[in-house]
């Protein structure tokens, strides 16, 4: 395989997991047709991680042997520099690929120009969070967001990687909001496209559980700083919310996230994103009929701005630390 050959480039962090990243790389060369290679960073291993990654070590799958933990925003970053591909994706090593998810994002980048991401649906398979048909919250300005992306590299440069200073939570949330800023479709996979293995307590009223939640709690902070300037008040969202209360109010079956019952093809996940994601149009179940993604999220031209927000100081959440999760069905899920 010539490196014109490779179609797109997967990126995937790890730290001590020795099986799941097995898992993890199989899944992607099992489950993909599309030329690709594989780049996997280590932090420092110290349970076979690395004597594998050597054993593993080929033109389709690059080790980085990094030794240390830099955080995930950074340690990804390194690998995007490098990356020349047309298309890259970043995965964790709790993920499996399924459904062959990464040849339907390659599809759906090469046949619709405007979209820039794809957000690979995502179901856990484990921790507290099993019972959801799939994980992806909306922001508290009306995101739907992207919890593992497959994107075009030129996007991905554009708008300079993951944020540092979100360190390890809100990476994703904030490239979502990144990317469709800049001017790009983000459309979701129609199917499951990976399954996480969810490396949380299910005890909610653990320690460990609470600390998971006060990292949630830190990132919201500095994401609602650095966009607050940039996204206001809306009235159509704000109709668009009230009519999602209304239809709640009046359908039994559209009241709770985990249910699996469709109405007109769609679970009641799917309505809550389009009736309160800002940025999904109404019609979304008509436009994307047929197609192997919806969940369609543009930004209106005549809002774009010169340039994104700044990042926040991340001295400035200390001062801050008081404000609650977004209203929003798993508002905590990343």
């Amino acid at each position: 395989m010539t490196r014109n050959e490779i179609k797109f480039s997967v990126v995937v962090g790890t730290w001590n997991r020795l099986a799941q990243l097995q898992a993890c790389v199989t899944s992607i060369f099992e489950q993909t047709r599309t030329p690709v290679r594989v780049y996997v960073t280590d932090a420092g291993s110290t349970d076979g991680t690395i004597e594998y990654l050597k054993s593993m070590e080929s033109n389709r799958l690059f080790p980085i042997f990094v030794g240390t933990r830099l955080g995930q925003a950074r340690a990804y970053n390194e690998i995007f520099a490098i990356i020349d591909t047309p298309y890259v994706c970043w995965l964790s090593d709790d993920n499996v690929i399924v459904n062959q998810g990464l040849d339907l994002a390659v599809d759906v980048l090469e046949q619709n120009p405007r979209i820039g991401m794809v957000g690979l649906k995502v179901k856990d398979v484990a921790g507290p969070f099993v019972e959801a048909p799939y994980i992806g919250g909306i922001s508290s300005i009306g995101i739907l967001n992207v919890n593992q992306g497959f994107l075009r590299t030129a996007v991905l440069k554009k708008v300079g990687g993951f944020s540092e200073t979100f360190r390890d939570y809100g990476i994703d949330p904030d490239l979502t909001a990144k990317v469709l800023f800049s001017g790009h479709q983000i459309a979701y996979t129609r199917k499951i496209a990976v399954y996480h293995q969810r490396n949380w307590s299910t005890d909610r009223t653990s320690i460990e559980y609470s600390r998971q939640m006060e990292k949630q709690k830190i990132y919201q902070e500095l994401y609602k700083q650095k966009y607050s300037s940039v996204v206001r008040g809306s009235m159509g969202w704000k109709v668009k919310k009230q009519l999602w209360r209304f239809m709640q109010y009046i359908s039994t079956r559209l009241r709770s996230a985990k249910s699996s019952q469709t109405l007109l093809g769609l679970l009641p996940r799917d309505w809550h994103n389009i009736f309160m994601g800002r940025y999904i149009s109404l019609l979304d179940p008509w436009h994307c009929h047929g197609k192997s993604y919806y969940l369609l999220q543009s930004h209106p031209l005549r809002q774009h701005q010169n340039a994104l927000p700044q990042d926040p100081l991340w001295s400035d959440h200390l001062q801050n630390s008081d404000s609650s999760p977004s209203d929003s069905w798993a508002s905590h899920e990343r």
